[in-house]
């Protein structure tokens, strides 16, 4: 009778790793391995005398690599272990997913402006090695004459990043700024080496170019916040 109740140990254990070779979710497939896999454990413990220890050790760590594994997919789908300030980077990233965004914020760079005359980030017709996201408060921009404010929630240098030219406007962000800067070469290498990142983040500067576009500047837009400001526009 235990003979015909141990053999469907391994009919159970082979039926849940048939069936999870035929599932497409990663997740779900590592899961159904290390149940299969502990039935089998089972088996090696129960059904022999003595017990197959070298194929209970190698189960064993088959049960450690999967675990392994499935915290690396969680880690890829969720925004676990993330700052307050990383969650709400990312909600505004809509095209990465959370495993594709980790890889963005480890390269990024978070500033506070400080300076009272402002920080420049980009000076127009000429290189610039980074791209800028604003965080938090409003920058004051230059394009061809024309002066604006651009407020939190857009990117800085996106253009001279996608077509690796020089930058096409100047900007300046006033004290109390928050932003965030990627080094553009680092980020280019990351894109060749991750071809899905590299496309979900020109999805993602391509929308902000289009909001740009599709957003109309009047006048009264005109900054500085502050004399420093001004006459650090002036002078760039």
């Amino acid at each position: 009778m235990f003979a015909i109740e141990s053999a469907w140990l391994i009919h159970i254990g082979a039926a849940l790793a048939l069936l999870a070779f035929a599932v497409r979710d990663e997740l779900k497939l590592r899961v159904l391995i290390i149940v299969s896999t502990v039935v089998y454990i089972s088996y090696y413990y129960l059904v022999p005398d003595p017990p197959l220890w070298d194929a209970i050790f190698t189960s064993i760590l088959m049960i450690a690599v999967n675990v392994y594994m499935l915290s690396q997919i969680a880690l890829e789908r969720t925004t676990l272990r993330l700052s307050g300030d990383e969650k709400a980077l990312f909600d505004a990233f809509e095209t990465l997913t959370p495993g594709q965004f980790r890889r963005l914020a480890k390269l990024a760079r978070w500033h506070m402006c400080t300076d009272p005359d402002g920080t420049l980030l980009t000076r127009e017709a000429e290189p610039s090695g980074s791209l800028f996201y604003i965080f938090e408060g409003i920058i004051s921009v230059e394009k061809h004459g024309r002066r604006f404010r651009l407020p939190e929630g857009n990117f800085v240098g996106e253009v001279a990043y996608v077509l690796n030219r020089k930058t096409t406007t100047t900007s300046v962000a006033p004290m109390g700024v928050r932003y965030v800067e990627w080094d553009a070469d680092a980020l280019r290498a990351l894109s060749r080496q991750r071809p899905t990142l590299g496309h979900a983040l020109d999805a993602l500067l391509t929308r902000d170019l289009a909001k740009k576009l599709n957003t109309s500047y009047r006048p009264d837009d005109a900054m500085p916040a502050t004399k420093e400001t001004a006459e650090l526009l002036e002078t760039v």
